[in-house]
């Protein structure tokens, strides 16, 4: 709690939950404006992907004007950017003016926006706490708890919303929580503006770094690999419940319930344990264990074993990113920051679109079963390479203090 008493950390924080909640009921409300407009579950899934491909294409371009920007500027004009953008839809569908095209294009435009605020969202907590490795893990495990609460708040908000107001305009509600966040940040948020010295650095400074890195040159295909396995897995899930839990949408909720619960949960005894154990030990630890929970998602069973298996996903899923996420920060120099945790973002979104261009074929020719088992495997691979580089990382830290001690 001492964390929140530095009114700059409290204010972003409040910003942070107020978009992510907007965010939150974006993924419900759009995707559902889609569906009901449109009746075609094709188009549905094309507006997402939509959302997330240009973070993907320009997502270097934008680690790389957010670190000439810097943190705090970069925060506001992407929240402030996105305001027009999503009030745009419903004005533009009440008066009739919204082809799909047009909608794919508002959609796309907003994705711009995710790269840069995703690069400095993770990089604007040292700038806050310091460069201190168990600072950062704890503020990051602050914020991650705040995230995972937003998931509780926003699709239900919205569901409660899309009842009583209608779709479109939820988005009018979205387009407010980024307008919310941008006054928080503009009024409370001050950080010291650093201005680059020397040249400017390159849009691929950051890919370049991590290609570098002996560490994250195995951790980043590992991590894409990982969100492809993801998108995979959460697009099972409703084929799952229909053929194996009777299509009861209510064991839908409580599986994606399971998972926010768990992450939330996590989150919070993150923040006591980042003190406690060293990163990389509890990184490769809670990787193990959050695998070995996701396996029990491909056994025949009642829901509630499916339900245990993403809980404890979920609780051991926190434990990996708090240590992880702030051990990734602080291992890129600061002046190319920005950059690389973009170049780092771009990665791991380049596999979401593919993950959902799979899924719908997958799905549709095979069982259930047997596609979560085959994800699962490839999901566990990739796992396994993120564990060992962290071992061996480890062991190398521990090889290299041993001889400066002697």
């Amino acid at each position: 709690m001492s964390l929140l008493r530095d009114r700059r950390l409290a204010a972003l924080l409040v910003a942070e939950m107020i978009s992510s909640t907007g965010t939150q009921m974006t993924w419900l409300a759009l995707p559902w404006f889609v569906l009901r407009d449109t009746g075609s579950p094709q188009r549905m899934t094309w507006v997402i992907i939509a959302e997330v491909l240009p973070v993907a294409i320009l997502g270097f371009w934008g680690g790389a004007i957010a670190g000439r920007l810097g943190t705090r500027r970069t925060m506001l004009t992407c929240d402030l950017a996105r305001v027009p953008l999503f009030a745009a839809i419903p004005v533009l569908h009440a008066a009739g003016a919204l082809p799909f095209p047009a909608l794919l294009a508002l959609v796309a435009v907003s994705g711009v926006f995710l790269a840069p605020y995703f690069s400095v969202q993770r990089a604007v907590v040292p700038e806050l706490v310091g460069e201190e490795q168990a600072d950062v893990a704890q503020a990051a495990a602050l914020f991650q708890a705040a995230n995972r609460t937003t998931i509780f708040i926003g699709p239900p908000l919205a569901g409660v919303l899309i009842s009583l107001i209608g779709t479109a305009d939820v988005l009018y509600v979205d387009a407010a929580t980024y307008l919310a966040s941008f006054l928080l940040v503009a009024t409370f948020v001050r950080l010291p503006e650093i201005t680059a010295e020397g040249p400017p650095t390159g849009v691929l400074d950051g890919v370049r770094f991590i290609a570098r890195d002996k560490l994250l040159r195995l951790w980043t295909p590992a991590f894409t690999v990982i969100d492809i396995c993801w998108m995979l897995l959460f697009a099972s899930l409703p084929v799952l419940v229909v053929s194996s839990y009777h299509a009861n949408p209510r064991i839908l909720g409580w599986l994606f319930g399971a998972m926010g619960g768990g992450s939330l949960v996590g989150a919070l005894v993150s923040m006591v344990v980042v003190r406690k154990v060293e990163a990389l030990t509890l990184g490769a630890a809670a990787f193990t264990l959050e695998m070995a929970s996701l396996w029990i998602l491909a056994i025949p069973a009642p829901w509630v074993v499916a339900f245990s298996g993403m809980a404890l996903a979920g609780f051991f899923t926190s434990l990996v990113n708090t240590p992880v996420h702030a051990l990734i920060t602080l291992r890129i120099p600061r002046e190319i920051r920005t950059q690389a945790l973009a170049s780092f973002g771009v990665f791991q979104c380049i596999g979401s679109p593919i993950g959902l261009l799979l899924a719908g074929p997958a799905l549709a020719r095979y069982d259930t079963h047997s596609v979560l088992a085959v994800v699962l495997a490839i999901d566990t691979v990739a796992a396994a390479t993120f564990v060992v580089a962290a071992l061996a990382e480890r062991s190398s830290l521990r090889a290299a203090l041993v001889n400066s001690a002697t």
